[in-house]
């Protein structure tokens, strides 16, 4: 074992092949860390029996135990080693449940850049696991500002802590979440905590483009390529450089399309329309999509392999109405915001306020909270936001249970207010239904998706709108 004097951080590096061993302890020479390196997965598992590794960088593909296993044994020997993998094969799926499931902490493309892996193994040997954002009891209710997201909720701030390992990778990332939940601030802040924050970062919603545009915008084009192609146009692949395309809404991508997109990230390279100049792609690749991903796979609208290949690591980000205290701190923020921006006096939600926002589910999330905010403070005047300014702002979409809700305890003018929602809003009661418990309504619908899917995790888990390690962790509760 380790004597208690010593604080050189052990880094072990397993791979099968001589050569790229050697040429991963040359580039790591500088690392303030005591490298050993193996062959040998076996060997390795021996090694790190007596000795505690800090960081542990290991090949996928070995002829005695691949990558992901051997780090599941790291993991269940040294659960708090950090454990990166490496590949350069198709392997995207195991790799990506590996990661979810928390085997993995982090993955590197071969082949690599030396720059970028000498900044993932540094902030892996000085970056603790105890050092996250998970809230003690006494500061949870602090907010948190993560490159411009604030939370105080403790999904999000797990959340965060996610996002610190995952940009660390070189890997594709994929953001689920419902409409305006706010997939681009994600994808911003793991451009800023990965190691290309400096280079450009550029974001593309597919959906704002024909069929017959998005390509050329996409990989660009030379003079003469199509009609009213008069000059040469750099496209987005090209712009990104060395820093983070951020493909948003990438289920609307036609299937003629996504044949090509799957071919550059497998080669990391593309061609412009109207030359078959090959240009090198090296950013990172951030894709996001709402609920429509799920039944996009189910159509055959969208294509597995690219959904694979681009969701090796998932991040599934809450919709507003699961994210506890959030909902009022956010709500507060846009008042503020929006009474500076439109010199208006208000400083404050009524009580009655405060209970409609937090009874509402908010379908439109995050953006459907800020533009009623908004505009309320652009129709109204004073210091107080009252229930009868918010109620006239969600009359088209308060629903009927919302109402019922609202009307217990509410004051009689409110309530009235209230009934005038209730005409606007028409809904069914259903009566006489069995109840069953929560988890095991939850439980029921993982297993049919899983079995419906023929045991596939990761495509359960679109269908169901979920990250796949929530689908596993519910299962491992079971």
């Amino acid at each position: 074992m380790r004597a208690i004097h010593e604080y050189q951080p052990i880094l072990v590096l397993v791979d099968d092949d001589a050569d790229v061993l050697a040429a991963l302890k040359r580039a790591l020479h500088s690392l303030s860390a005591e490298v050993y390196s193996f062959q040998s997965a076996l060997e390795a598992i021996h090694f790190c029996d007596s000795t505690r590794p800090d960081v542990v960088v290991s090949d996928q593909h070995m002829p005695e135990l691949d990558g992901c296993d051997f780090l599941e044994k790291i993991k269940k020997r040294w659960p708090d080693s950090q454990r990166i993998i490496l590949s350069a094969y198709n392997d995207f799926q195991k790799i990506s449940s590996a990661f979810n499931s928390g085997t993995v902490d982090r993955f590197i493309c071969k082949p690599w850049d030396n720059k970028e892996l000498i900044f993932i193994l540094n902030k892996a040997l000085n970056t603790p696991r105890e050092n996250s954002f998970t809230p003690n009891s006494e500061l949870f209710d602090i907010p948190v500002n993560f490159h411009g997201i604030i939370s105080a909720d403790e999904s999000m701030l797990n959340l965060f802590n996610s996002i610190k390992h995952a940009a660390t990778t070189n890997a594709p990332l994929f953001v689920m979440g419902e409409t305006g939940t706010g997939k681009e601030l994600i994808a911003r802040a793991c451009h800023h905590e990965g190691f290309h924050k400096t280079e450009p970062f550029v974001a593309v919603n597919c959906a704002n483009f024909t069929e017959n545009l998005i390509e050329s915008q996409l990989f660009g084009h030379v003079k003469g390529a199509f009609t009213g192609a008069v000059t040469n146009q750099e496209g987005l692949f090209s712009a990104a450089k060395q820093g983070t395309l951020f493909l948003d809404e990438i289920c609307s991508l036609p299937l003629s399309l996504q044949a090509k997109l799957l071919r550059v990230i497998q080669e990391r390279e593309f061609c412009p329309l109207g030359t078959h100049k090959v240009q090198k792609f090296h950013a990172q690749i951030i894709s996001a999509s709402s609920n429509s991903i799920g039944n996009a796979l189910l159509n055959g609208e969208f294509r597995e392999d690219l959904y694979y290949r681009l969701n090796v690591i998932t991040i599934a980000l809450p919709p507003l109405r699961e994210r506890g205290t959030d909902l009022l701190l956010i709500a507060k923020y846009f008042l503020k915001k929006f009474s500076k921006i439109e010199k208006k006096q208000f400083i404050k939600l009524s009580r009655d306020t405060i209970k409609i926002i937090c009874s509402y589910d908010w379908p439109g999330n995050i953006r459907q909270l800020e533009n009623v905010i908004h505009g309320m403070v652009i129709l109204n005047s004073g210091t107080e936001i009252n229930a009868e300014m918010i109620i006239k702002s969600l009359s088209t979409t308060v629903s009927l249970s919302l109402n019922r809700k609202l009307s217990k305890g509410l004051p009689s003018n409110t309530e009235n207010l209230v009934d005038n929602a209730k005409k606007i809003n028409q809904g069914t009661q259903h009566k006489n239904q069995v109840i069953q418990p929560l988890w095991l309504v939850e439980k029921n619908a993982i297993e049919s998706a899983i079995s419906f899917c023929s045991g596939n995790v990761p495509k359960a888990a679109a269908l169901l709108e979920v990250s796949p390690s929530t689908l596993y962790r519910k299962k491992q509760n079971w």
